[in-house]
């Protein structure tokens, strides 16, 4: 249900058919919609804006310089208003996938302002990719381009669901009537919501009253990827580029046991103390977490399966939810490089 043009790329929805990877990884992608519930993750992400070495403020680590050859602008990558770019650090060590939004650019001293300090440990000389954020007019269109359902209700048009961290945030493209044409909250109001910024890393779910195909253009993002897992339900994209299920399955997809997600998330005798991973279905979600003994036994389990093991599950095409029970912690995901 997915097709690959011009460069190679990725992207990823719930139940299309695997595919491998190779680079380049710069162009396009066809995505089918299924009628009804499409996870869409988003390992695919606008064209890498500057790659470069930095240095970090000595006492204040939430501030980087760019070298002399990166003059900015002041609000170039950020003004403090609305995020636009997050920072990632590639080098290997305690902050290789590291992201973090920018906060402020300042053009006096190439100055960037991170909303998320530097790990003690990283040195002047660490390197960083600066990426924008996909917004919903630049992956849809401003106008619809993309050709979603629209319509003067919500209730008569395809929702693009994205998750705030705590529920789903709901907008739809209305043709006219009292909320005016534009992206626009299903709640309600005239306000243009197509500036609306999609998580790095993150993902979305589009309610689509029928099977459509969309188009995206952009860069697959490789290697590891750190994200924060909060209290309560986290949204996240499976970002490697080859599936471990489907019509043909390869050997380096992520299933449960391979993805590593045994060594970060709490894991439990039973279901109740440990976190659960969430997976689509079609009509609900699958709910896997990794046991730690007892009736169950050690390994990855599903609620409702007893003991059977459940390791070789294949992790979705598209994004899948954590349910963390415990304090905020930090991950690392791990995509490969292909």
């Amino acid at each position: 249900m997915k097709n690959f043009f011009a460069a190679i790329v990725l992207f990823f929805v719930t139940a299309l058919q695997a595919q491998t990877v190779t680079t380049p990884v710069v162009g396009g992608i066809t995505l089918n919609l299924v009628q009804g519930t499409n996870f869409v993750g988003f390992a695919l992400q606008p064209i890498l804006e500057l790659q470069v070495a930095v240095t970090i403020h000595t006492t204040q680590r939430n501030r980087i310089f760019l070298p002399a050859s990166a003059p900015v602008t002041d609000g170039q990558f950020g003004s403090g208003v609305q995020a636009t770019h997050v920072v990632e650090f590639i080098d290997s060590g305690v902050a290789e996938g590291m992201h973090s939004v920018i906060s402020q650019t300042l053009a006096t001293g190439r100055e960037l302002v991170l909303t998320n300090p530097v790990p003690a440990g990283v040195a002047d000389g660490a390197s960083i990719r600066i990426w924008k954020l996909w917004t919903l007019g630049e992956v849809f269109g401003a106008t619809n381009t993309a050709g979603l359902v629209g319509g003067t209700a919500a209730s008569s048009a395809d929702l693009i669901m994205v998750s705030n961290g705590t529920e789903f945030v709901n907008y739809f493209y209305s043709t006219g009537g009292a909320q005016g044409v534009g992206w626009r909250l299903a709640s309600g109001g005239v306000v243009d919501q197509s500036g609306v910024r999609v998580p790095f890393g993150g993902g979305l779910v589009i309610q689509a009253l029928g099977a459509r195909s969309l188009v995206l253009s952009g860069q697959v993002k490789t290697g590891k990827t750190r994200v924060t897992l909060q209290t309560g339900r986290n949204f996240l994209a499976n970002l490697c580029p080859v599936n471990a299920g489907g019509t043909s399955p390869s050997a380096a997809g992520l299933t449960l046991a391979t993805s590593g997600m045994q060594s970060f998330l709490t894991a439990g005798r039973v279901s109740a103390l440990a976190d659960l991973v969430l997976i689509w279905n079609g009509t609900g979600y699958n709910q896997y977490y990794y046991a730690t003994g007892g009736l169950v036994g050690t390994g990855w389990r599903r609620i409702g399966a007893g003991s059977t093991d459940q390791g070789a599950v294949p992790m979705p095409d598209g994004a899948f939810v954590i349910q963390r029970r415990g304090a905020p912690t930090e991950v690392v995901l791990n995509q490969g490089n292909y």
